[in-house]
């Protein structure tokens, strides 16, 4: 018998510990190759990989690939774990160190050509579905299909490479001074946990204080930059991870310390939570961190993709906008009005046109239009200013105007009246407007812009005929400045479908990564399961009581980590209330009702089909 013919009966006498895992890795390559065939596609091309979508789209391709290493990882180590009896056996009956390990590596580089050649033909097999999709969600008609040359050489180079360092690595856990405990592990018990209460105050402590620092002393934040966002985020996991384990441990001890802890199958929950309350917690750990991820990234994403066209608005509050420096001839302005203007009576276009100008100084960029000017705009509310009065209108979107600077310009003594943070005309256009009474400002000696603004009814539908304005009338510097929220929008919104789209399979990820984590332990477990309820079912345990049993221990696998996850979003949500948008706390709310369902409906499907499998 050679050694491969060894590897594959070991394989085939284990099918289902080897197929638990064969899928594990089968769907984080998967992902991984979707991810490349969008992040690859010919389309992609056309955006600039130094900017923010560009660099998001390869951090993201780099989280989605540092993920898939983690994820493949912890599915190895569960599943050397179930193959401890066999490998002592092994050991046992003469097989060197050397010999083990290698027939480990072996087998873990069978299956993993295997699941990356599944992976990859499913992935082509599903990309017209996929791609179909991207396109929906892009609206991009160009987005069609492909063959994806870059993606699957990617996807074999690198987690070829991935599964080999991994296999080298993982074998070195296995020890032979270990075997007899191996061949003994299907009755050794597994360490309970471990009371750790000042490493859970020392977590909480330093979480604590750096959130305080962040809130007290920026300075301090800013100074230690992206280390005092690692530290935070390291302090957080370790937090989270002694507050489930200790709560766990604690939760135990209440349930033995209860009255009703001798009635029905209560005992034999408890005996049972507490062998596996080391495991317990840190599968309710791990599916937490990746339910926060989850929630998170929906939340977040879909809450910017919701208020596009509110944001856009914010910072250009016209459908068109023409301002017309002083350089520009003025036939050339009038003959370009009217273009535009014939345009839209063309196109059957429905629009309400406002003129006004401003004066301002061109090196600091500070604005200043008359009563007259400021009201002839239109887009807002309308102001009456006394002969001593003025008005401050923010130039830049999210800064708040100076009321100050006018005193640079104007001796007369001026009284502050209110100031208006929407903005005026396009943002960056000026850093600051101050309205001023008419004869002060026809009395200001600096060059004055011609301004000509147009709305158009269900702007965010009219971006063909806004096109064909901007085909002929662009800015050109010294002579004109053009801006329009339509074409802001349909390139805010391209941008968002993208980002959306990103984060959305991310979110994905997470999420079906929790499930896999909870059918890996169901899977590998279920041999071990199914003999010690054999054995109880022969003393006399009712098939009711052990469905009882069963379907506690799921609902505390499947929603304490869905509860604990909920219960940090919102916290967090709580402490930021004063910094975060309504639709964000609205879409957070539908996210997290929506994953509740899921979850109440995964469980039935779970519970169903892993006791029938535990009873049959």
């Amino acid at each position: 018998m050679s050694f491969n013919h060894i590897v594959i009966q070991n394989i085939l006498r284990d099918k289902w510990t080897y197929i638990s895992y064969f899928l594990s890795s089968v769907f984080s390559i998967l992902i991984f190759f979707l991810f490349l065939l969008t992040a690859l596609h010919p389309m992609m091309s056309r955006i600039n990989p130094d900017s923010t979508l560009g660099l998001t789209i390869i951090l993201c391709s780099f989280i989605v690939y540092i993920f898939s290493f983690v994820f493949i990882v912890y599915s190895m180590l569960a599943f050397l774990k179930k193959k401890t009896k066999t490998l002592g056996i092994f050991m046992i009956s003469g097989a060197s160190m050397k010999q083990i390990q290698k027939m480990v590596f072996r087998e873990n580089m069978l299956i993993a050509i295997a699941a990356i050649i599944t992976a990859i033909l499913s992935g082509l097999i599903l990309s017209p579905l996929f791609l179909m999709i991207v396109k929906n969600v892009l609206q991009a008609d160009d987005f069609g299909m492909y063959f994806p040359v870059q993606a699957i050489v990617a996807t074999l180079v690198l987690f070829n490479l991935l599964f080999f360092i991994i296999s080298r690595f993982t074998t070195r856990f296995i020890k032979k001074e270990e075997a007899v405990q191996l061949l003994k592990a299907d009755v050794t018990q597994e360490k309970e946990i471990t009371p750790a209460p000042f490493k859970l105050l020392f977590a909480t402590t330093v979480s604590i204080v750096l959130f305080l620092c962040m809130k007290l002393n920026q300075i301090f934040v800013e100074d230690l930059g992206l280390f005092y966002y690692l530290f935070l985020f390291i302090s957080l996991l370790l937090t989270i991870y002694f507050v489930l384990t200790q709560g766990m441990l604690f939760l135990i001890r209440r349930l033995q310390n209860r009255a009703s802890y001798y009635r029905k199958t209560n005992l034999l929950f408890v005996s049972d939570l507490k062998a596996k309350g080391k495991t317990f917690s840190h599968i309710i750990y791990l599916l937490t961190i990746l339910l926060v991820a989850v929630f998170v990234g929906t939340s977040v994403l879909y809450s910017s993709y919701y208020s596009v066209e509110e944001n856009t608005e914010a910072v250009y509050p016209y459908s068109f906008q023409y301002v017309s420096l002083p350089q520009n001839p003025a036939e050339q302005v009038r003959e370009e009005i009217q273009q535009i203007e014939s345009t839209f009576k063309q196109e059957n276009e429905q629009y309400v046109s406002y003129h006004s100008a401003f004066k301002t100084d061109q090196k600091r960029r500070i604005g200043f239009l008359s009563n007259t000017l400021y009201n002839a705009l239109g887009a807002h509310k309308q102001i009456m200013l006394d002969n001593d009065e003025y008005f401050v209108v923010a130039g830049n979107e999210g800064t708040s105007p100076d009321p100050q600077l006018i005193n640079d310009y104007i001796k007369e003594d001026l009284q502050y009246t209110d100031s208006q943070q929407q903005m005026l005309l396009s943002t960056s256009l000026q850093n600051v407007y101050y309205v001023v009474p008419d004869g002060i400002y026809e009395a200001l000696d600096y060059p004055e812009n011609q301004v000509f603004a147009y709305e158009l009814a269900n702007w965010t539908e009219k971006s063909e005929v806004i096109q064909k304005i901007e085909d002929k009338i662009t800015t050109t510097p010294e002579q004109r400045l053009v801006s329009s929220k339509v074409s802001l929008y349909e390139t805010e919104k391209y941008v968002k479908n993208i980002t959306f789209f990103i984060g959305f399979l991310l979110s994905l990820i997470f999420l079906s990564a929790a499930m896999s984590i909870l059918y890996f332990y169901l899977q590998t477990s279920l041999a071990e399961e199914r003999d010690k309820y054999k054995g109880l079912r022969k003393i006399g345990l009712a098939v009711s009581e052990v469905r009882t049993i069963v379907t506690k221990e799921l609902t505390l696998l499947i929603f304490a980590p869905f509860a604990f996850a909920t219960v940090l979003l919102f916290t967090a949500l709580i402490t930021l209330r004063n910094t975060i948008s309504v639709s964000f706390l609205q879409m957070t709310g539908i996210g997290v009702t929506i994953f509740c369902l899921l979850f109440i409906l995964s469980f039935f499907i779970i519970r169903k089909v892993y006791i029938n499998k535990l009873l049959h």
